[in-house]
C-alpha cells in the first residue's frame, strides 16, 4: 500500500499529522509525507520520506501512483486546488480530514473523521487511526527519532522560552515573558529565548539569551536537550513534547487548550480563570485573556516540571 498524506503548513500542524504518518507506516504502508519545510527533519522521521508540495504542473504525475491519499483540510488556495484534484480524479481513493473541535456537521468533511473538541488534536488523531481507519496496530506517536549523539534533557536547567506564534492574539505579552526570564535567572535556571531571525530586531536589548540555528534540525536538537519549555500555543510547543520535553503552555482559553494543547509529554496549560466574566456583551475573558494569565503561575508551573 502506497500512502500519501498531505498535511497544512504550519510546524505544529505538521508534527501531529505525521501520526497517521507513522500509523499508516506501523501498518506496512510506504507513505510519502507533503509538508513545505519539514523535509530539514528527514532524519528525525526514517519511516518515510518527506517532501515539500508538489509543483501544480506536474500534480496528476505525483498523485497516480498511490492507493491512498490522506488531505488535512485548510482554506488556502494550494490546498484547496489539491483537494479538488483529488476529489475530481480520484475520490475513491481520497481522504479529507478536517482537524477541526465541533460537532457541526455543517463543516466539510468533518464527518471523516468526527474530531472530539475536548480531547486533544493528538488522542484525535490516534482515534482516528484506531476506530474509522481500524489500522490493526496504533499509537499517538508520530515517530519521531533523535540522532544518537544527544542526550535527552541533558541541560536539565536550560529553560526554552518561545514568546511568539502564528498570530499575534495568540501571544501573551513580551514583557511577563521578560519578567519570567529574569525569575528564572535569579533561581539559578538558564532561560533561552528562541525567535525567527525576522523577529530578533524586536528582541535585540536581549540577543545574548536568543540562540541562533541554521536548521530546523539544529534547533530540534537544542529543544531535546533542554530541561522545560515555555510558550504559547505554537509549533515548537508541540516539538517540545513530541521529543519529551515537559512544556508551559498559555493559551488564550480552556476551550483551545482542550484541543491544541501539547499532548505527547507532560505538561501543563495556563488560561485565564472560570471566575472572568465572559457573558455576552462583556467578554471581557476573551478580549482582555493576556491580562488573567500571571507570572507566578508560569514559575510555579516550571518548578513542578523541572
Amino acid at each position: 500500500m502506497r500512502c500519501a498524506v498531505f498535511s497544512c503548513k504550519g510546524l505544529g500542524d505538521g508534527l501531529i499529522s505525521m501520526i497517521l504518518a507513522s500509523n499508516l507506516a506501523l501498518n506496512q504502508a510506504t507513505v510519502t509525507f507533503y509538508h513545505p519545510f519539514l523535509t530539514e527533519l528527514q532524519g528525525w522521521f526514517p519511516f518515510c520520506y518527506i517532501s515539500p508540495f508538489p509543483d501544480q504542473n506536474s500534480l496528476d504525475h505525483s498523485l497516480a501512483a498511490y492507493d491512498r491519499l490522506y488531505i488535512f483540510y485548510e482554506k488556502s488556495v494550494w490546498m484547496q486546488s489539491i483537494i479538488d484534484h483529488c476529489m475530481r480524479r480520484y475520490p475513491e481513493k481520497t481522504v479529507i480530514i478536517n482537524p477541526i473541535a465541533t460537532k457541526n456537521k455543517d463543516y466539510p468533511y468533518w464527518a471523516n473523521a468526527r474530531f472530539d473538541g475536548a480531547k486533544p488534536f493528538v488522542e484525535n488523531l490516534e482515534m482516528f487511526c484506531r476506530e474509522i481507519l481500524n489500522l490493526e496496530f496504533f499509537s499517538k506517536s508520530n515517530g519521531i527519532i533523535a540522532t544518537k549523539n544527544l542526550k535527552h534533557r541533558k541541560y536539565i536547567k536550560r529553560i526554552i522560552i518561545h514568546p511568539t506564534s502564528s498570530r499575534d492574539g495568540k501571544n501573551w505579552p513580551k514583557e511577563k515573558y521578560i519578567q519570567v526570564m529574569q525569575k528564572l535567572l535569579k533561581k539559578g535556571l538558564d532561560p533561552k529565548i528562541i525567535v525567527h531571525g525576522s523577529e530578533r530586531e524586536e528582541w535585540k536589548e536581549y540577543l545574548e539569551f536568543c540562540p541562533e540555528f541554521t536548521s530546523l534540525s539544529e534547533l530540534s536538537a537544542y529543544v531535546y536537550e533542554s530541561g522545560v519549555m515555555i510558550g504559547n500555543d505554537s509549533g515548537i510547543g508541540h516539538l517540545a513534547s513530541c521529543l519529551g520535553i515537559p512544556t508551559v503552555t498559555i493559551c488564550r482559553s480552556k476551550m483551545a487548550s482542550l484541543f491544541w494543547r501539547p499532548s505527547w509529554s507532560e505538561g501543563i496549560v495556563l488560561y485565564p480563570s472560570s471566575i472572568v466574566p465572559n457573558i455576552k456583551g462583556l467578554r471581557w475573558r476573551d478580549k482582555y485573556w493576556k491580562s488573567f494569565v500571571f507570572v507566578p503561575q508560569v514559575l510555579a508551573a516550571v518548578n513542578k516540571l523541572i
